[in-house]
This record gives structure tokens, sequence and C-alpha cells, in this order.
């Protein structure tokens, strides 16, 4: 049988896999579970849950959430594969993309209609934080993981302990009638609801996305460097990744050396608490190329960084060669013809590799034209976020 590395059925796999891990007190035991932001009845602002809205006061945290993937997690490339795979399948994506009650669609017809919708407003807020603009008034799933999905249960508001405090429970405040401080925002299992899948849906021996367990098998666990630590400084709201460049750079460290008739790269991870990629989604290439006096490439290597899985009667990986916390990897370009002068070491990123792989072949098989249209704008935004990670030569 031919295999199939991908199949739009990924995404109902992965949202099963996103079931909330269990959060410490005093967060609700069921704070994940199917969350609800409205409920408790407030005044003006404090019934809307659009960031928008949050960002009257607390514009800092929404400046930085603009820009964040978070803020674009209702994306072309998610909604696009929804009407092959129907509005129930779409809502169980929906749990990490657009995790509230409010998000979720309420029928075919719902869904359908978000289409159009989002082909006119790929962004799916007022970057001004305007609260009369046209996208301040879509329905609030196209906000993707907003303020409210990690911070509003029922109208009541949770956060971490003031800055400088330690208080937790109840705090009183004109805001919001005050609300809920607790040390859980500080923690790394906040994250694993949509960050950490269950063991009972591992490949080979491993969860698909299984970034909280690597954290908690590493140094930085037991350094009690957690999750918003590297991803939250300052509590500071990018969530910054594998699609940031400086971000990967501070992360790992390069040595370009020669040995003998070989030169070889040696990369550390240094500060990642966890695999490098975490994800099956990105790949990163390591290449080396020989050159002669005049610049020409004689000899041409290279290596891939990447956990890959495929679906053939079920889900296998492929391989997994990624570096896990503090472990080094040395790439040998051995053999080196006499006339080389110089050797090239380079490292690409490619953040959103498999998906390119999922959008290319949906292009090629029968898409309804405005799902057509949302795919070839995912497929050309992916294509933009590949960069260049490392460059250097060595002269002999």
């Amino acid at each position: 049988m031919k295999k199939m590395w991908w199949m739009p059925v990924i995404l109902v796999f992965m949202s099963l896999g996103l079931i909330a891990a269990s959060v410490n007190e005093p967060l609700p035991s069921d704070y994940w579970d199917m969350p609800q932001a409205t409920g408790k009845t407030h005044d003006g602002l404090e019934n809307n849950m659009r960031p928008e809205a949050c960002a009257q006061c607390h514009q800092e945290q929404f400046n930085a959430w603009r820009d964040s993937k978070h803020a674009h997690a209702y994306s072309p490339g998610l909604v696009g594969q929804f009407p092959g795979m129907g509005h129930g399948a779409g809502n169980e994506c929906l749990v990490c993309h657009a995790p509230l009650a409010e998000q979720l669609y309420r029928d075919a017809g719902d869904m359908d209609a978000t289409l159009s919708t989002l082909l006119k407003n790929p962004e799916g807020f007022s970057r001004e934080a305007d609260l009369d603009s046209k996208q301040a008034k879509l329905p609030l799933r196209h906000a993707g993981v907003t303020c409210a999905v990690c911070h509003v249960r029922q109208g009541q508001r949770f956060g971490p302990p003031r800055r400088g405090s330690d208080i937790v429970g109840h705090l009183d405040g004109d805001a919001h009638g005050g609300f809920i401080a607790t040390k859980d925002f500080e923690k790394s299992q906040l994250c694993a609801s949509c960050h950490q899948f269950p063991q009972s849906y591992a490949i080979n021996g491993k969860p698909l996305e299984n970034t909280v367990f690597e954290w908690q098998q590493s140094r930085f666990s037991r350094q009690g460097v957690q999750c918003q630590t590297c991803h939250m400084p300052d509590r500071k709201h990018a969530f910054k990744g594998i699609h940031d460049v400086n971000m990967v750079r501070s992360g790992l460290n390069f040595q370009l050396e020669r040995k003998g008739e070989m030169a070889a790269l040696t990369m550390t991870s240094i500060n990642i608490g966890h695999a490098f990629p975490t994800y099956v989604t990105p790949k990163i290439w390591v290449k080396a190329e020989a050159l002669d006096a005049q610049g020409e490439v004689l000899q041409h290597w290279q290596w891939v960084i990447v956990r890959e899985v495929g679906y053939d009667n079920g889900w296998k990986e492929m391989q997994d060669t990624r570096l896990m916390p503090g472990e080094s990897r040395i790439f040998v370009a051995n053999d080196l013809k006499e006339n080389a002068k110089s050797i090239r070491f380079y490292v690409d990123v490619v953040p959103d590799a498999f998906y390119k792989g999922v959008y290319e072949s949906l292009l090629s098989g029968d898409l309804k034209p405005k799902a057509r249209r949302l795919i070839t704008k995912a497929l050309s935004d992916a294509n933009q976020n590949d960069y260049r990670l490392y460059e250097k030569e060595l002269s002999f």
C-alpha cells in the first residue's frame, strides 16, 4: 500500500491527544475541560471576551500577544481543512486552536460561514485594539488562543500573583470584581493541556507532542526553570518559539573546527528545555560544502534533525534525530579533497515542514474553492517562515 505522509485526519488525532492534564489547586480541577469564559454578569467591557476589550487596560500584554502564534492559531491552514472533515471534527481541532466553548461551531452552517469570514479578515482581531473595528465584531474563535482562553472562566478572572507578591487566592480589586491569584500560572503544567499529549496516543512509545515530559526529564525541571521562564520572560505574552530565529539561536551553541582530513560542526542544546525541535512539524537541515580556491563546490554533505511520522494503516515513526536538552551532536564532513581550500557549514530551519506537505497534498486533490484559497494562502505563509539559523566558513 502506498504510504501517506499526511492525512487530514491528523488534526482530529492531534486534537484527541490534547486532553487537559490536571492542574494544581487553586485552579478548578475542570479548568481545561470544555472551558467557558462567560457566565458571571458584569457591565460594559467586563462582558466582552474579545482581546480588543482586554487591551483597553492590558495594552502591553495585547501588543505582545498580537504577533504571537497564539493570536493566529485559528489559521487558514487549519480552517481550510474543515470542509473535508465536518464541523464536529473541526471542533475537536479547536480544543487547542480556539478552546473556549464560545468559540466552537454550533453546526455545519456556522463552520461554512467562517471560511468566507476568514478569507476577508485573515487577522481575526483589530491590531490597534479598536473596539469599533470590523475585526472586533468577528466571532470570538477568529482570535484563536485569546486572553480569555487562559484567564477567564464563568466570568471570573484568574492569573498569577501580583508582581512582587506571593499572596494567592481571591484578591479584591475594582476591575472584574477582583481576581483569583494562583502560582499555577507560573508553572509548566499550565501549558500541558495543549503541549503534552497522553501516552495513550504515543507513536513508537512517545506521544506526538511530548514537550512537558521532555522538560520534566531535563535539568531545567530540576532547577525550577519553567516553560514561562523562556517563553514568557518577564510575563511577556509573545510566546516565541521555533519560528523566531533569535529565540532558537539563544538555545544552541555551535563550534566549527578542522580535524585532519575532515571538518566537524558541533551543535549543543544549551538553553532548550525540551527536544529540539519538540514537535513533528519542523525540520532542521545541517549542510556542509567543501570549496576550492575559486569558491566552486567540490563536495556536499547534509543531515536532518527531525521527528518524522506518517500514516500507513496506522501511525508510524520513520525517524527521530532530535537533540535532547544538553545533548551535543557532531556533524562530520570527511575525506576532504586535496584541492579543498575551505568548508562552509550552514543550518536551515523549516518551521512548518510537515504542514507544507499537508498543504501541497491537499492542493493536488479536490478542494472546494474557498478551502483551496485558504490552503493556498497557508502554503504561501509557511514558505515565508524558513530561515537560516547558522552559517560559517572555515578556511584551510
